[in-house]
């Protein structure tokens, strides 16, 4: 019986290992032969890689519709991850390395430590605490004793990344740093590493004759930022560059990739949410048979919009030109400490009833196209060039401010039109003299002025007297009113604030105010310190009657995929001075006295065809000439245009004045034609 149950037992165990051999066959069946060709497809499709297509960024135009920034076709190379081979993947970046190197190309390598023996780390760190801190960091990070030497941590990253004792130290610093690059990339499989973008043709030939030495290289075409007026509005308009480790982490919700990259500088930082458009996907492969391939999915890439800013490309080009032309003029014509260290500047054009920017020069300049390639260059040269002076260069506005205090001690009550004062070259206050210019210059004093006049001549006197009378609270708040001392509202984020002279900055500072410095502030020198664009939103704000604009770049913005005009800015109103209209007329008509016969420009524009209004300014400097400033505004009867202009070393107002006229000139007559009367040209098309 025992037996009998037994084979029992084992009949149905057989049974059971046979229904299961017929159910994995009859499975097998299905997968491999009815249904093998989907499975392969599912399979495949899996194992297939994604080749992203770069959507093209959105081009940047001026006003009237004209390209500032477009967009053309170039090569780019990117490392993919085929396998595990990491033996083979070091030998390809090595090759590819040391073919840049012979082609004196760069390549991206920010491995803080030096590329030759014997090695030392490199932090960008302004204190001995922060490099330190920055050290520890990077030791930490790689699981290295915060008492590793620099060697020791080289050879740390050597094992991390398989680099062996084959290579010599020099190619294995060369590996090291593209492979850690690659690393903050967040280098893999589904994520390839762009090594360089805008290569030479002859490069991609080069490596696609080699393939055996470049195995793992995609080389594909994908849009190139390409500026199309050369150095013009360089600083406005700024660069786009790989995304950082920071910016990605804020934007990777956004669409972004560790390879993409983005607005750095100027409007294209600005106007990023705009520019970018959205990738789209060149194929998704599958293998058919060795060496095969089919498309099976494809999705276009969509532009970015096009940003329309309110930059007259004429204009910009004609600020920029006068700028060099009259700064190398006044450096090759004058006398010691008079001028002849004059070497940079700003120029800005606005539209003063809507706070359009219509130009925003900066000198000395450089070539936006070449700015990587020539970045160290760039860096160190003389003069600065990366610095826009037009919004991050702070300035003490001279008798320019003069303006200021006119407004606050009219309206303040402290003086009237048509009061005069008796100036005497000479002001006595407290225990304390301060001279006039004509004073210093002659002993001579401006007579017996009014408010109007004393614009006209620029009198130190008569303005030590309206500061005294007025307080430095007040000149203030009607400065501040009037713009000075606060961002414009331009959406360029490199804009400084400038600061007002007074108690609270003197505070601030740990320094002390005393009574007579009121007396400095009211003339534009002591702590007043302004940019460029304020000063010309400044006097805008003066010449319209007391409407300060918010000062903007972005005219409106234009869809690529619709064409039609999505967003358009309007004026906005910041501060409004109701001027009363007596006070006004004797403002403008100072002004206006000093673009005529006998006033401090007129020897520039008494025989200008449109009538202006300006003001001269000269800023004393630790070193060297004196800055020289100058705002204006036209035509006198209908103000349209305001511009200030402020050369570092330029000596007197006067003196820079030229630059304005130059502005002024293309404005209302396009370069060289001084025959008719200013009228815009047809805004562009939604």
């Amino acid at each position: 019986m025992q037996k009998k149950g037994l084979r029992n037992r084992y009949n149905i165990l057989y049974i059971l290992l046979a229904l299961l051999t017929v159910l994995v066959i009859q499975r097998l069946f299905v997968l491999q032969i009815s249904d093998g060709e989907n499975y392969r497809e599912i399979s495949d499709s899996r194992l297939a890689r994604n080749i992203p297509v770069k959507a093209p960024r959105g081009e940047i135009l001026d006003r009237y519709g004209r390209a500032l920034i477009t967009n053309r076709i170039g090569y780019t190379i990117a490392i993919a991850k085929i396998d595990d081979d990491t033996q083979k993947l070091n030998d390809v970046v090595l090759n590819l390395a040391s073919l840049f190197d012979a082609n004196e190309l760069p390549y991206e390598d920010s491995l803080p430590i030096s590329k030759k023996e014997p090695y030392a780390f490199e932090f960008s760190a302004d204190t001995q605490e922060q490099w330190q801190e920055k050290e520890t960091e990077f030791k930490k990070r790689f699981k290295c004793s915060e008492q590793a030497t620099v060697q020791e941590v080289v050879e740390t990253l050597k094992e991390r990344y398989a680099i062996t004792d084959t290579y010599s130290e020099e190619d294995a610093r060369k590996i090291l740093g593209i492979r850690y690059e690659m690393e903050q990339r967040q280098f893999s499989s589904n994520n390839p590493y762009v090594f360089a973008k805008d290569v030479d043709i002859g490069l991609v030939t080069q490596i696609k004759e080699q393939r055996d030495n470049y195995s793992c290289i995609s080389v594909y075409q994908e849009p190139i930022r390409e500026y199309t007026c050369g150095t013009t509005a360089a600083h406005l308009l700024g660069q786009i560059g790989i995304i950082s480790q920071t910016e990605y982490e804020k934007l990777k919700d956004q669409g972004y990739g560790m390879n993409d990259y983005v607005g750095k500088q100027g409007a294209e930082k600005a106007f990023e949410q705009y520019l970018k458009g959205t990738d789209g996907t060149n194929s998704i492969e599958r293998k058919i048979e060795e060496g095969k391939s089919e498309i099976v999915y494809s999705q276009d890439p969509v532009p970015g919009n096009t940003v329309i800013l309110t930059i007259d490309l004429d204009l910009q080009k004609a600020a920029e030109e006068a700028l060099e032309k009259h700064i190398k003029r006044i450096a090759s014509t004058s006398k010691y400490n008079n001028g002849n260290d004059a070497d940079a500047g700003a120029a800005v054009a606005i539209d003063l009833n809507s706070g359009e920017i219509l130009a925003l020069a900066s000198y000395p300049s450089y070539d936006p196209a070449s700015f990587y390639e020539n970045y160290n260059e760039i860096l160190n040269s003389p003069g600065n060039p990366m610095l826009n002076r037009a919004i991050s260069g702070i300035y003490e506005p001279g008798s320019t401010f003069k303006l200021a205090t006119s407004i606050a001690g009219l309206e303040g009550g402290h003086i009237t039109p048509t009061e005069t004062i008796v100036t005497k070259g000479r002001y006595h206050y407290l225990d304390h003299d301060f001279d006039c210019n004509i004073y210093r210059s002659s002993g001579g004093n401006h007579g017996t002025i009014n408010i109007s006049q004393a614009l006209r001549d620029s009198c130190n006197y008569f303005f030590y007297e309206v500061g005294r009378r007025t307080g430095i609270e007040e000149i203030d708040y009607y400065a501040q009113m009037l713009g000075l001392g606060e961002y414009t509202g331009i959406e360029l984020s490199e804009e400084v604030k400038g600061q007002l002279a007074g108690p609270e900055e003197r505070e601030a500072s740990g320094r002390q105010w005393y009574p007579g410095d009121v007396l400095q502030a009211a003339i534009g020198q002591s702590d007043n310190l302004f940019t460029p664009l304020q000063i010309a939103n400044y006097v805008a704000t003066v010449a319209n009657g007391g409407t300060n604009y918010k000062a903007h770049l972005l005219k409106a913005v234009k869809s690529n995929t619709e064409q039609k005009i999505i967003e358009e800015v309007q004026p906005e109103v910041r501060n409004k001075i109701e001027i009363q209209p007596q006070n006004l007329e004797a403002i403008l008509k100072g002004m206006g006295m000093v673009t005529a016969t006998g006033g401090t420009a007129s020897s520039v524009f008494a025989d200008f065809p449109v009538k202006t209004g300006g003001k001269t300014g000269s800023a004393q400097v630790s070193n060297g000439s004196a800055n020289g400033i100058y705002v204006g505004f036209a035509p006198f009867d209908d103000p349209q245009i305001a511009v200030a202009v402020v050369v570092e070393h330029g000596a007197s107002g006067s003196g820079v004045s030229p630059i304005a006229r130059d502005i002024f000139e293309q404005y209302f007559y396009g370069k060289g034609e001084v025959s008719g009367i200013h009228t815009p040209k047809n805004e562009l098309l939604p």
